[in-house]
């Protein structure tokens, strides 16, 4: 049996394990999120329950997708193959490029620049009413080589592309991961990265500058300012969020492989890392433990300092975590994992988004 028919079997099971009631908690806290939060344009084309059915992480941290497999045990490996690719999703709004072919539709998608030769499980007639220019604002999943539409998309005519172009933009300037799908995208992103990392450093002087927090908003006005300057593009806006502006002192740190980040209260954490003494003190240890343990918070800052001095980091976080002994370069890395499981599994991406052609189009 090949992909296709095997995929018009399997994907009505999938969808109805997800929605059967033994995940009804989370697919009503889903629901009820995607509700509250959508917007009255075509990013609410991404159906909440599919996105529950192949993305959403469940309290244990695997998906519906990872539990419809194991409780299947009568699917063989090409099954289970095909099944597990579906989390894998790409969203998008795609531009038809060639009309149906052999049951198969060309999408041109206008947030990664990739193009999908997509079929449906809704039959061979399922694309009849597509014509080249038309646009399909919706969800694809892996089918082999080809890809296999997800979920219920919203067709549109060419007319269209003025509403679409904007979309396409927010979707890639919201989550910049869809756009590093193109292989293209990717390096480009990072060697502007590097671009603006020089630029940072040649402003300030080095990669790690410490600042008061009511100084942080005109500083880094400053070098925008400079960056477009030299550089170009388009001057991206900025916010400073309220704690950082209230915050004593902020690090301003340019990571070649993090990108640009503020990390407040930088100055009495590098006092602790001098004094390890002092993570005794109640605003200390809170302080220490909010950038270990915080999900939001990089290790970037961490790293920085205990590469200073690898052995006062140790006595730190021994004296923190109650564990005699504890040393920084042989535990470090693997503390970080713990603490922060997300970041080190995740693959590294730039924070650069490049400038694709919907991006352009719609910053005028």
């Amino acid at each position: 049996m090949d992909l296709l028919a095997r995929a018009i079997e399997l994907k009505p099971e999938l969808v109805h394990y997800a929605t059967s009631g033994r995940f009804a908690r989370e697919l009503t806290a889903v629901l009820d999120r995607f509700y509250a939060e959508a917007q009255a344009d075509e990013a609410a084309a991404f159906l909440p329950v599919d996105y529950f059915t192949h993305q959403h992480r469940l309290p244990g941290g695997d998906t519906v997708i990872d539990r419809f497999v194991g409780d299947r045990p009568d699917l063989d490996d090409a099954d289970r193959e095909l099944v597990l690719s579906w989390k894998d999703v790409v969203e998008g709004v795609f531009e038809v490029r060639q009309g149906e072919d052999g049951g198969a539709v060309l999408l041109f998608n206008l947030v990664d620049e990739l193009a999908y030769l997509t079929r449906s499980n809704l039959g061979d007639d399922a694309f009849d009413a597509l014509a080249p220019g038309m646009f399909v604002v919706g969800r694809l999943v892996p089918l082999g080589g080809d890809w296999l539409i997800s979920g219920t998309p919203s067709v549109h005519t060419a007319e269209a592309r003025a509403t679409l172009v904007p979309v396409a933009a927010h979707i890639a300037m919201d989550n910049p991961a869809v756009v590093f799908r193109n292989p293209e995208a990717l390096a480009r992103a990072w060697e502007l990265q590097a671009e603006h990392r020089r630029c940072f450093i040649t402003y300030f002087g080095a990669d790690l500058v410490v600042l008061p927090g009511a100084d942080v908003r005109e500083r880094m006005s400053g070098y925008l300012d400079y960056q477009y300057e030299r550089l170009g593009g388009h001057r991206p806006s900025f916010a400073v969020p309220e704690h950082v502006r209230e915050a004593d002192t902020v690090a301003l740190i340019y990571d070649a492989d993090e990108g640009l980040g503020y990390y407040a209260e930088f100055g009495r954490l590098a006092e602790v890392f001098e004094r390890p003494e002092l993570v005794a003190k109640g605003l200390c240890r809170d302080l220490v433990t909010a950038y270990l343990k915080g999900d939001a918070v990089s290790p970037v800052p961490l790293v920085r300092l205990a590469t200073r001095d690898p052995g006062k980091a140790g006595e730190v976080f021994a004296r923190l975590l109650g564990r005699a002994g504890f040393r920084w370069e042989r535990s470090g890395e693997a503390l970080l994992r713990t603490h922060k499981p997300g970041r080190s599994d995740a693959p590294r991406l730039p924070s650069v988004i490049p400038m694709t052609a919907a991006i352009k189009e719609h910053l005028g």
